[in-house]
């Protein structure tokens, strides 16, 4: 029995190194990609960070603007637009669109 199976191992021996080698270079090549995958979601991850960062100071400088926005709608009066330049507009012609026609008049409502 002994003798068999030592026969059967000489017969295998070639196919046992090609074996061997293809399983190292798969073993290696998944290695590799475990890493490249492990890197990528550690980049993307600072990657949320530095975005959600840049968000919340973006989101301060707007709440900063919108309320000097606020501050000087309230302080603007008729008196002070016309002391900017801003006249009363003359001769406006307006246009109307009727909704179920799809068609444009100027200046009444039909």
């Amino acid at each position: 029995m002994q003798r068999g199976v030592e026969q059967a191992a000489v017969v295998y021996q070639p196919y046992l190194n090609r074996a061997l080698v293809f399983l190292v270079v798969i073993l290696t090549v998944s290695v590799f990609l475990y890493c490249a995958f492990l890197l990528e979601a550690v980049a993307n991850a600072a990657a949320k960070t530095t975005a959600e960062r840049s968000t919340e100071q973006l989101t301060e400088q707007l709440s900063a603007l919108e309320n000097q926005y606020l501050t000087l709608t309230q302080s603007l009066t008729p008196e002070r637009a016309t002391a900017l330049g801003l006249v009363t507009p003359t001769n406006v012609t307006s246009v109307y669109a009727h909704g179920e026609s799809g068609s444009l008049s100027l200046g009444q409502i039909k």
